[in-house]
């Protein structure tokens, strides 16, 4: 079955489904950060940026954009293949599977936890690193979702695509949170 893949469908679907809700989300990862920084205490040593230094070094945008990586690897690795409940193996290609064993969705939304917390690990910032890795990782999930979208000539594509997006990006923001929270209280930030 040939599947004619759009360019343009696919782009003007990343830029209203990922660009701009990835860009609400930077405005408030900006609120976050500002507070961050605000919350740094006078006599401390350095200029502010390793307020929140509990993980590793990288910046808000590093962070987003190995996160975004990952988020989209994370999708088109575990979702562009299929193993079937009768033994069936459906390799990669468009168009992409539909139908996925439970153990495959469990193991790519598993995997899409990990890549955010790995992701989250790797910045210098708390709560703003966190969901900075939050934001990155769900655009970059929904980025590679929007590949098979594209393709969808009834238009439904979107409303899943739009539900990948709200659905990982306020889960994963609100795990961020519970992991800002519980470092704060461990290193005494």
């Amino acid at each position: 079955m040939a599947v004619d893949f759009s360019w343009t469908q696919y782009l003007s679907m990343v830029f209203a489904f990922v660009g701009v809700p990835t860009a609400i989300a930077a405005g408030v990862i900006w609120i976050v950060v500002r507070s961050e920084r605000a919350q740094r205490l006078p006599d401390s040593p350095g200029s502010g940026d390793e307020i929140g230094a509990v993980g590793g070094r990288l910046g808000l945008w590093s962070t987003g954009l190995i996160a975004f990586g990952l988020g989209f690897l994370s999708c088109a690795g575990w979702l562009s293949w299929s193993a079937d409940y009768f033994g069936q193996f459906r390799g990669p290609g468009l168009p992409a599977p539909n139908q996925f064993p439970t153990w495959q969705v469990v193991a790519c939304g598993a995997t899409v936890v990990l890549v955010c917390l790995a992701s989250a690990h790797l910045s210098r910032w708390v709560l703003a690193g966190g969901l900075a890795a939050a934001t990155g990782t769900a655009a970059g999930f929904t980025a590679a979702f929007c590949v098979v979208a594209s393709t969808d000539v009834t238009g439904q594509a979107g409303v899943g695509v739009m539900l990948s997006e709200v659905g990982w990006g306020v889960g994963l923001a609100a795990l961020m949170i519970v992991r800002g929270a519980v470092l704060a209280k461990a290193h005494g930030l």
